[in-house]
């Protein structure tokens, strides 16, 4: 069973090929635009060369794949029109540009057409398909004339290997009725929305066949796929209710799995599939503020984490809210600071604080988190870039006063990409079974007793500061 894994994500394009255990892989960056405050964009020819590039670097080692997989980038949009041109650049998710007429839209909503919104937030946010759209029609009606269809960038890359573009319900969240089809208020809020996605299918079913494009062999199959943060939960051995995980990337998103029913304010609440009922809280900013931080001190982020590991825990806070917040407050106003500074405080405890507060928004997540699944995980896994660094994990497990299980493969999305290409040709029965075989832990990390009082009293002024802080950053009139 040798197969292939593909994660189109936020900073780069992954893929790896799996016979069991990761037998080669590639990554290659593409770019962000920042045109105007708020604004972040992407151009999907950045998507296809980092595809094209990856798939060269792998060469010989795509010989024997049987079956491909994709994850991608989440709440990023691309508007394209009838011949699947783009009528404008990709709209990521970490985009806030959309705040204002997000609000506008969530007002039109009934109380029952608001409880019925799947996910469980109850609003349309600036990350929303109807809040992109309505973006459009007004800022760039010669664009929005010309767009037929919304694609999000995992649908938009399985077109261009097999010719079809399929959407999944995981990727789809806020955008299906609880019967799990497209629900009839995205007209409401944008005339002509709801038929502009691409039409659903499972995840772990057969999209199609490769063609040749992108410069793999032709007659693959290709499964359906998901979302990213999707793909991180089976790449990190999430299969049973009570499992957790912490995925440490551009973005910082926790998990976690439970019986059927529950869920919190902020929360978002996943359709059941293939016997998982989860919950997760993704935040706006993970590993996207280190490289951040990292820029902003002219340190280079391994050098910025050695600096770190010298300074002394909770002695600096720092909100990590760059771009606004996601989960659990859905704030696109928040912004990011540094606080506690004297003379005394160096670029080590800077970046001592940039980590920690990750920390501190993941466990803000955690809280709500458990509210919604019932049950207290007492080990988290932990993947992604961020799960790198032995510090940042310790840190984490500190913060979160949880056992952190660091999974061998860093990039598990590209994992669960494989997985559900092996589910999708029946080369496995169960997420389960997958998980037994595939998932492998490199590392263990335990909290440390010393640093618990004075992590939790900073935990309670990064709260309070959060909220002290937050007024001043209102548009007028919000």
């Amino acid at each position: 069973m040798t197969l292939l894994g593909i994660d189109l994500g936020t900073t780069s394009v992954k893929a790896a090929v799996f016979d069991g255990v990761r037998v080669a892989a590639a990554r290659a960056t593409h770019p962000t635009a920042r045109p105007a405050p708020g604004h972040t964009e992407q151009h999907p020819d950045d998507w296809w060369s980092g595809l094209t590039e990856v798939v060269g670097a792998l060469g010989p080692t795509l010989a024997g794949v049987t079956a491909v997989g994709l994850c991608a980038q989440v709440d990023t949009h691309l508007f394209v029109d009838g011949a699947g041109a783009p009528v404008h650049p990709a709209i990521t998710w970490q985009d806030g540009r959309c705040g204002a007429v997000a609000a506008t839209l969530t007002e039109r909503l009934s109380s029952a057409d608001r409880a019925r919104r799947r996910g469980g937030i109850g609003t349309v946010d600036a990350s929303h398909a109807a809040a992109r759209a309505a973006w459009l029609a007004e800022h760039r009606p010669d664009a929005w004339a010309r767009a037929r269809r919304v694609l999000a960038p995992k649908d938009w890359l399985l077109e261009r290997l097999t010719g079809t573009a399929v959407a999944d319900p995981l990727s789809s969240t806020g955008l299906l009725d609880p019967d799990g089809r497209y629900s009839d208020w995205l007209d409401l809020l944008v005339p002509g929305l709801r038929s502009m996605p691409a039409p659903l299918a499972d995840p772990a079913s057969v999209a199609g066949e490769t063609t040749g494009a992108g410069g793999l062999p032709a007659g693959l199959p290709v499964a359906v796929g998901t979302m990213d943060a999707w793909a991180a939960l089976l790449g990190g051995g999430i299969a049973a209710p009570g499992d957790a995980i912490d995925i440490a990337g551009t973005s910082e998103v926790l998990a976690l799995a439970a019986t059927p029913g529950g869920g919190a304010p902020g929360i978002v609440t996943f359709p059941p599939w293939r016997g998982l009922h989860v919950h997760a809280g993704p935040t706006q900013a993970g590993g996207d503020a280190l490289t951040w931080a990292s820029a902003v001190l002219g340190v280079a982020p391994a050098e910025l984490l050695a600096r770190a590991a010298g300074a002394e825990p909770g002695r600096v806070l720092f909100l990590p809210q760059l771009a606004g917040e996601r989960a659990p407050l859905w704030d696109p106003d928040l912004r990011g600071h540094w606080l506690g500074a004297s003379f005394a405080t160096g670029s080590a405890e800077l970046g001592r604080a940039v980590l920690e507060g990750v920390a501190h928004a993941a466990r803000h997540v955690l809280g709500p988190l458990e509210s919604a699944a019932g049950r207290r995980p007492e080990t988290i896994a932990a993947c992604g870039g961020g799960a790198a660094s032995d510090l940042w994990c310790q840190i984490k497990a500190d913060v979160l006063d949880r056992r952190l299980r660091r999974t061998a493969e860093r990039d598990a999305g590209v994992l669960g990409a494989a997985m559900l290409a092996a589910l999708a040709t029946g080369r496995a029965a169960s997420v389960g079974e997958l998980a037994g075989r595939m998932v492998r832990v490199d590392r263990e990390f335990t909290p440390d007793p010393r640093t618990r009082g004075r992590l939790d009293d900073a935990h309670g002024r990064y709260l309070a500061a959060q909220r002290a802080l937050a007024p001043l950053f209102r548009p007028p009139g919000g």
